[in-house]
């Protein structure tokens, strides 16, 4: 029996330089970004500020998804807007529009994987802050019980919504997909592995559909723990491999993708962007915010990658870096490279995208497999943005200018906080 064939067959990205693959297209081909300086108060206290990569105008009403369905979502929160689950909501009507599915809203098998490292979190820990100064500093009356009380009573209902089995629910419901479906949650890495398990709940025959959806919405908590770990760049530019890198930016962003089963995406006509060929996986096990430098896990994710993706190294004609603009990471990310394609390997190119778009957390990976999607469909590699002089004792080369050439294979590699390494191969569909 043959083993079953993933394909890519929707693509809905959304990010601070465009919404929708035409628009973030064109502003990468114009090495756009939207960085702004966010300054959070309380009160009239600054609290902190800092430089992101920001969407702006966002209204989940512009989507042309069911208006009932986000009311029911609107009741069921209490008027509390969760923009985290909106762009989610967003990015896979965005992926469902560009693949053209069409299916039976009562009766499918449509299966969906969902990532986000901590989804409403920023806007709880915001909601428990400011209920707890009132009822602390405004009533000196207020008994322990009666704060334990008046404290359950109000927050219940958004502490739920931090499980994340109910940000799959809002989904499932909202589209009506009825398939084995599952939230994921590691780390950076979280992209990669949800593809992964897409494909095989379609290699298991248990769907002949999965969408795999993505997202994050960081602000000033996330940022202040970076800040606190001086890993963020101050100066609102991410550098990767560079000798002056200063550390990560923030971005928002989310993307939908649509997987199939390559012969129901060819019964139906559907456009097929590229070939899920395989990914592979590592786990450190050491620390949480820096890689196992000295180990050879990353080099094992991807050695794994392309012995399940059944190819050649040497087919392999670009590498998307998770190119963080952190030395450590990006030095043990340079060192996996260079020991799989030797040292400043001519092929395959490698290039980093964070720079357009800021750092997605968990959302990072499926933003620039998208990416590198669009750049298999247009023939293009992307630039590193900002990365003057490589550190050299990274040992590698990046692309600097946009280049034309016949792109056939990618492989999207990744080494995660918590020491989730993983790297994934996809290659341009053709005619069979």
């Amino acid at each position: 029996m043959l083993e079953k064939r993933v394909v890519i067959t929707g693509v809905g990205p959304l990010t601070s330089i465009g919404i929708g693959k035409d628009k973030l297209w064109k502003s990468l081909l114009e090495e756009r970004t939207n960085i702004k300086l966010e300054e959070v108060y309380i009160d009239d206290e600054l609290l902190g500020k800092f430089y992101m990569h920001r969407i702006d105008n966002f209204d989940i009403n512009n989507f042309g998804i069911d208006k009932l369905k986000l009311e029911e979502i609107k009741n069921w929160k209490e008027d509390e807007e969760i923009i985290d689950l909106y762009f989610l909501l967003a990015a896979i009507k965005l992926a469902l529009d560009d693949s053209k599915l069409r299916y039976d809203p009562e009766d499918n098998n449509i299966s969906c994987v969902i990532t986000h490292e901590n989804p409403g979190l920023e806007q709880y820990f915001s909601k428990v802050i400011n209920y707890s100064f009132n009822k602390l500093f405004k009533n000196h009356k207020i008994t322990k019980k009666q704060f334990f009380e008046n404290f359950y009573n109000n927050l219940y209902k958004s502490s739920y919504e931090l499980q994340t089995f109910m940000v799959l629910f809002h989904i499932l419901k909202t589209f009506d997909f009825h398939g084995y479906s599952l939230f994921l949650n590691n780390a950076c890495a979280s992209g990669l592995y949800a593809l992964e398990a897409a494909s095989q709940i379609i290699k298991s025959g248990r769907a002949n559909v999965v969408f795999v959806a993505a997202a994050d919405y960081p602000r000033i908590f996330k940022y202040l723990w970076f800040k606190k770990l001086n890993m963020y760049a101050e100066d609102g530019k991410i550098r990767p491999f560079s000798k002056d890198a200063k550390g990560f930016v923030f971005g928002d962003g989310a993307v939908g993708l649509v997987l199939e089963d390559i012969n129901h995406a060819k019964q139906r006509g559907a456009k097929i962007y590229a070939e899920y060929l395989g990914g592979g996986f590592t786990q450190e096990g050491w620390k949480v915010t820096f890689p196992y430098v000295g180990s050879n896990f990353y080099q094992k994710a991807i050695e794994e990658a392309i012995i399940f993706s059944k190819i050649n190294k040497e087919d392999i004609d670009l590498i998307s870096a998770h190119g963080a603009g952190n030395f450590i990471i990006d030095l043990y990310e340079a060192k996996a490279i260079t020991d799989i394609f030797r040292i400043n390997p001519k092929k395959p190119l490698i290039t980093a995208y964070k720079p357009f778009i800021g750092h997605n957390l968990g959302g990072s990976s499926l933003l620039e497999i998208a990416i590198s999607l669009l750049c298999l469909e247009n023939n293009i590699v992307l630039p590193t943005l900002n990365t003057k002089d490589v550190d050299p004792k990274m040992k590698i080369d990046i692309v600097r200018e946009k280049i034309k050439m016949d792109l056939k294979t990618v492989l999207k590699i990744c080494c995660a906080f918590a020491g989730y390494n993983s790297a994934v191969i996809l290659k341009k569909y053709e005619n069979d």
